[in-house]
């Protein structure tokens, strides 16, 4: 027979099995031992006291408010699956929050003997940099954009070694600049044996990550450090009609991409080739990247998406 009841619950059982349970946080073994009755009876009486609709499960409306932005998202972008981190205050926290996140996905997504297509930006290298360890030696990792697109820490192969690192996986840099000053030298560079195996690597990728390049006024882009620094060509594309830039090439509202001038002169992975890989997963969020993400989930470029919740409400407003 169990113990008394204290009195402050009118010698009621149930409802101080749930108080021990649901409220001071006691273990159903641990019940079991201050009840002296066997753990089973406990589950019973905790069964019975939901049942009598004397304890409700609730989550946080925080909680389940992202995950019903997850839900509407998937379906509304034909995604496989979303995943929503809090908004923080600052944009420095919410690229760590992102790169946690995405990081974690990520590590979850590859299995050993994937090939991985790695793209670049600031947020790609956080995923790297805050991603945890794991043993892949099988795993190969791909990078699918060409060299110097940003910072030397946010760049393509900056990227692409530090997530192969975190997986002690191979990694294929695609040495050879991102955009070439004229379009008869990319022609002439594609043709050379040692890029055509490694771009034949992209038909053969398993998982891609990347990034979402927004596109506006306020945007600085940069091509090649040497070679392009100016808001002329940003303009000019933005007049064309590009809405975001995905793995270094610009598309528009819709995910098509812009006959501009460095449509055959850029060493990247073609979008063709980038939709059929079978696991996309992008990374992105804030509140200027909406207009960019938008038109990369329009055309189909992922398939996972990592974001913060303020962008998840943003981009079920744009709609389809």
């Amino acid at each position: 027979m169990a113990k008394r009841v204290p009195a402050g619950f009118a010698g009621d059982l149930l409802l101080w099995t749930a108080w021990l349970y649901h409220v001071e946080g006691l273990t159903q073994n641990d019940i079991a031992e201050e009840l002296e009755v066997s753990r089973q009876t406990v589950a019973n009486y905790l069964n019975e006291a939901v049942a009598k609709d004397m304890v409700r499960v609730e989550l946080r409306p925080d909680i389940l408010s992202r995950q019903t932005s997850a839900t509407a998202l998937a379906e509304l972008y034909g995604l496989e699956a979303v995943h929503i981190v809090p908004t923080p205050k600052s944009e420095s926290q919410l690229f760590k929050r992102l790169g946690h996140a995405g990081g974690q996905v990520l590590n979850s997504l590859v299995r050993n003997g994937d090939t991985i297509g790695v793209a670049f930006g600031r947020t790609i290298f956080r995923v790297g940099m805050l991603m945890p360890s794991s043993n892949q030696p099988k795993t190969t990792v791909v990078q699918v954009a060409g060299c110097s697109l940003g910072g030397s820490d946010t760049s393509p192969e900056a990227c692409a070694s530090l997530i192969a690192g975190k997986l002690s996986a191979e990694c294929v840099n695609l040495f050879a600049p991102a955009y070439l000053s004229t379009e008869s030298l990319a022609r002439d560079l594609l043709a050379e044996p040692t890029l055509q195996r490694q771009f034949r690597l992209f038909n053969e990728t398993d998982l891609m990550i990347f990034g979402i390049g927004e596109l506006n006024k306020h945007t600085r882009f940069y091509l090649n450090e040497e070679y392009f620094y100016n808001d002329d060509l940003r303009d000019h594309y933005m007049k064309l009609g590009a809405a975001s830039v995905v793995m270094g090439r610009f598309i528009d509202a819709e995910g098509n991409e812009i006959d501009g001038p460095l449509l055959n002169r850029t060493v990247a992975i073609d979008l063709k080739t980038a939709r059929s890989i079978p696991i996309r997963l992008a990374v992105c969020g804030g509140k200027d990247k909406i207009e960019a993400a938008a038109a990369a989930l329009r055309g189909g470029f992922a398939t996972h998406l990592v974001t913060d919740e303020q962008t998840a409400k943003r981009l079920l407003k744009a709609k389809k």
